[in-house]
């Protein structure tokens, strides 16, 4: 059962004078809520108190159209996120810049302000402090829209989430005080939203692990953990620790939840109960940001695919499992002739072409003289054999996470290179170049962390991409780049989520924005 304290108060929301208009306009809804909190779950203490405040005034009660289900990071296989509305208001466009981070306890930045300004700049300097804002207090991935709601994690410690309306950016429900960064997805299926934490530290010991060639025995981080909430009003239904960190997102098929962690477990769980049908270990495994994702076999079993982090070469493997017995189906590295480098295959979540039974993904590889390849390839889905490789150019290795996450729209690839700053397009059959956009006003490694990192966006014949302080919207027949429009902060592993004629993202500085189509591209009303 869970142990809770409950209790009924005014909000006291702390007001910045960089986001007053916004904290005004939702000050009026945010009375009287319903505190609740939880200091234990089945005779286990959290480190932290986990306080939901949950505002029953600002929720909708119209419906507003969108998937009872987002499944995996990015809402679907192919990580194609756009999602249905039969709401006029989110159909015409909806405006707004909303500090979720100051709810949290955190600390939302104006998103005019320059890298120069950020907390460890003069410390780490300017690429070290865009990275840090992104892993230590703000938004490494995009937000969800499913039940109603829109949700958005944080990374700032405790870590939280916060579910919004979306026609408002009212807050209707957070949860804070989470055992570590929130950094990814959060993933909803039947009225519950899963949340996944941990950060991106090692103890001392591990550097021990690593000097003496123990590679096997390293496990990243010790602040794993995973959540279930009720998606409506933020009720704690279940939780389990994790040995080392679960930064990625889960993925869910047919009422299985599979999971992975920093200690190189993968995991399924009933994704009502909380209840562990099956796992594995992969000793000297991590997984870093590397979500998990799932083809489905002709004869209907789920295979839960993911990426891990090895120490030492190849330095990465993409495992599939299967979703029913528990078993490793199959596992690869990074096909020849390339030789993987780095956080290897841990980083960038795959995405799947279910179609045409594929797993696509990214990462750096041949790393010399502070350079690497990024490699776009894909293995057949049911075995794990190479299909194909290739090269998306060399360039200085970026810093955290490594690669570009692919979107798969038809009988194309859209994937980023954020070591070159450039969006290719790729044929699924072959792997064949079909064009290639460099993205201007984005500063690339090795000054400044580069992009774009997140999956593009495909829409109304349009392609949507968010990377470094901007949204660039390119003819994805031809790679003509039709405009940028500049919104500010940082876009991280962000991929824009699209609904009737609103972009919703969320930003490294702490913010979730919601914009027009026809503001970004002044022309979008002509497709």
């Amino acid at each position: 059962m869970v142990f809770f304290i409950q209790q009924g108060i005014l909000a006291n929301v702390n007001q910045y004078e960089s986001n007053q208009s916004s904290l005004n306009q939702n000050s009026a809804q945010m009375l009287n809520p319903i505190t609740t909190t939880y200091t234990q779950y089945n005779g286990t203490y959290f480190p932290y108190k986990v306080i939901v405040t949950y505002y029953p005034g600002n929720q909708t009660n119209e419906n507003l159209g969108f998937p009872s289900a987002w499944t995996v990071t990015n809402f679907n296989q192919d990580h194609e996120a756009v999602v249905n509305t039969i709401n006029p208001y989110i159909k015409e466009g909806l405006n707004y810049e909303i500090p979720v981070l100051d709810y949290v306890g955190g600390n939302a930045i104006p998103l005019s302000t320059p890298p120069s300004q950020l907390p460890w700049a003069q410390q780490m300097g300017v690429k070290g402090a865009l990275v840090m804002e992104t892993q230590m207090a703000g938004e490494a991935l995009g937000v969800t829209l499913a039940d109603n709601l829109l949700f958005v994690e944080t990374d700032s410690l405790p870590g939280g989430i916060v579910a919004l309306n979306p026609l408002t950016g009212n807050v209707v429900w957070m949860a804070t005080g989470l055992a570590g960064q929130a950094m990814n997805n959060p993933i909803v299926y039947n009225g519950i939203v899963y949340v996944s934490v941990g950060g991106v530290c090692f103890t001392f010991s591990e550097f021990v692990h690593y000097e003496q060639g123990q590679y096997q025995d390293i496990v990243r981080a010790r602040n794993g953990a995973l959540y279930a909430f009720n998606a409506s009003n933020g009720e704690l239904l279940w939780m389990r620790f994790t040995m080392g960190e679960a930064m990625p997102a889960p993925a869910i098929y047919d009422g299985i939840l599979a999971y992975t962690t920093g200690g190189g477990c993968f995991v399924g769980l009933n994704a009502t109960t909380g209840q562990a049908l099956w796992m594995d270990r992969f000793p000297g495994l991590m997984g870093n940001m590397a979500s998990v994702n799932y083809y489905v076999l002709p004869n209907g079993t789920p295979l839960f695919i993911a990426g891990f982090t090895y120490t030492a070469p190849p330095y990465g493997y993409l495992i599939a499992i299967n979703g029913i017995t528990g078993q490793e189906a199959w596992n690869a590295t990074m096909p020849k002739p390339f030789i993987g480098a780095n956080t290897g295959l841990g980083d960038v979540s795959p995405a799947i072409d279910q179609k045409a039974g594929l797993v696509i993904d990214n990462d750096i590889a041949n790393f010399s003289n502070g350079e690497v390849d990024m490699v776009t390839f894909a293995l057949n889905a049911t075995n794990g054999k190479p299909v194909w490789a290739t090269n998306l150019g060399r360039g200085p290795i970026p810093p955290a996470y490594k690669g570009g996450m692919p979107l798969i729209v038809g009988n194309v690839i859209y994937d980023g290179n954020p070591s070159l700053g450039t969006v290719n397009a790729i044929a699924v059959n072959n792997g064949s170049i079909l064009w290639e956009t460099k993205l201007p006003d984005l500063q690339t490694p090795p000054s400044y962390p580069g992009g774009p990192r997140g999956s593009p966006t495909y829409y109304h014949g349009l392609l949507w991409v968010s990377a470094g302080t901007n949204i660039y919207v390119i003819n994805p027949h031809g790679g003509q780049l039709l405009t940028m429009y500049n919104v500010g902060g940082r876009f991280g592993i962000v991929n824009p989520v699209i609904a009737g004629n609103t972009m919703f993202l969320s930003n490294s500085y702490g913010w979730l924005i919601a914009i027009p189509l026809s503001q970004i591209y002044s022309a979008y009303t002509m497709y």
